[in-house]
């Protein structure tokens, strides 16, 4: 990885594109964390949180290595994951959203770190198709399930171009442990959050909802496992927050991973 940026055309672009969601390391010891510039504090733990969290169980699910592997990062907003994926030394990673800003976040970040495998492209989930895209032996669907009018539709869209792996990140219904004897079926919580202003501290994960009020639905944890299987997938694993230092939505229950295979 070699930029062809300077340290000032880099520091330039980051006060220009800021703030970015994923704190992403940059050549000259600089990154797209600005502090002062920065709208919500997940935005400097958010890929280093998951990382540690998932990706373990991810590299293993592989046989221990990424080297070789497609991997798609859907809703990769200014594309972290998929700079971690190229760490990895994935052979190809496509990373796709709907919102314009984040994919020129992302494409500035591709010129800095020289990551010319890597490539990002406006595009909306409903609109994906292998004969298109191709598929994918690995497919990141982080923070984007609990935000779908119609997940079921979107999600099959999704897994039809997902060759092997899906890793799932999601929120879910927090349901207290002593009601959870009552609510073992799969539930989805509607949802109809307004849009945020484009200064809110949401504006830089929530870009993609500001012109419109979005109906969401919310699953619990059986709902996930359940949609999961009932797209393909024969072994689904649920990420057990074991590692220290998680964002505490993670040992609240708030938020799970779970590792899907083909």
């Amino acid at each position: 990885m070699k930029t062809q940026l300077t340290e000032q055309e880099i520091r330039d672009e980051v006060n220009r594109l800021a703030p970015f969601l994923h704190k992403v390391d940059l050549p000259y010891n600089l990154s797209t964390y600005v502090p002062e510039l920065s709208h919500r504090k997940i935005e400097y733990t958010r890929v280093s949180n998951l990382v540690k969290h998932a990706f373990p169980a991810l590299v293993e699910a592989c046989g221990g290595t990424m080297q070789g592997k497609r991997v798609l990062d859907v809703a990769c907003n200014c594309g972290g994951f998929s700079v971690e994926a190229a760490k990895l030394k994935s052979e190809y990673i496509l990373g796709i959203d709907i919102v314009d800003h984040y994919i020129e976040q992302a494409n500035f970040i591709k010129r800095a770190l020289g990551l010319h495998h890597m490539n990002f492209k406006v595009m909306d989930i409903d609109n994906l198709d292998k004969s298109t895209v191709g598929l994918f032996d690995v497919v990141f669907c982080f923070g984007i399930l609990y935000h779908l009018e119609n997940p079921i539709h979107t999600m099959r869209r999704l897994a039809s171009v997902t060759k092997n792996i899906m890793l799932v990140d999601t929120s879910v219904i927090h349901i207290p442990a002593y009601f959870r004897p009552f609510f073992r079926k799969p539930l989805w919580l509607m949802k109809f959050p307004a849009a945020p202003k484009v200064d809110s501290n949401s504006a830089s994960t929530s870009l993609w909802r500001s012109k419109e009020r979005v109906g969401q639905f919310r699953p619990n944890e059986v709902a996930v496992v359940d949609l999961l299987k009932f797209l393909g997938f024969s072994k689904i694993e649920k990420i057990e927050p074991n590692q220290k230092g998680l964002e505490e939505r993670y040992y609240a229950g708030k938020r799970v991973t779970f590792l899907a295979i083909r």
